[in-house]
């Protein structure tokens, strides 16, 4: 039997989850496909409402990520004020925060009809704890808010 965790260990446990997500922004940010699958445990699942609505395997996950997300797209993502529960010595929980902001080329090819999106909401997210490594075991993302600007019909 393991015993408590004491306080110093949650405390870099939680430092270790917010370094974790820090990593996953910027590399869904800097189209680091490879580097953001290794962020993720191998059954891991996701669930993006925009792209599907039942939580879906992470290969099916990525393939959505890497196809929104090509490199004409230009993301800022940014997470605020973690909740991060720590449940034992190899699992925990959280919710963020989120903003996004997306930025399409403004041609008449483009295949989603959107120059801008500026979205609101929150991942919810547990994670595990692998070869002494945090990875993110199911990720879910809420949105509150969603405003989309269309590509413009007409160019002067």
């Amino acid at each position: 039997m393991k015993s408590p965790m004491n306080v110093s260990e949650v405390l870099l446990d939680m430092e270790q989850i917010r370094a974790l997500k820090a990593r996953y922004f910027r590399f869904v940010d800097t189209k680091k496909w490879s580097d953001l699958r290794a962020l993720f445990t191998d059954d891991a699942t996701v669930l993006f409402i925009e792209g599907f609505d039942t939580p879906k395997p992470i290969e099916e996950g990525m393939t959505f990520i890497t196809g929104v997300f090509d490199n004409a797209v230009v993301t800022i993502h940014n997470g605020h004020m973690p909740e991060i529960e720590i449940l034992d010595a190899d699992n925990a929980r959280a919710i963020w925060q989120m903003q996004d902001h997306l930025y399409w080329p403004s041609t008449r090819d483009n295949p989603l009809g959107i120059s801008e999106l500026h979205g609101a909401g929150h991942y919810h997210e547990t994670y595990r704890r692998e070869n002494g490594e945090w990875r993110i075991a199911t990720l879910k993302l809420t949105r509150l808010r969603r405003a989309v600007i269309p590509v413009a019909t007409a160019h002067s």
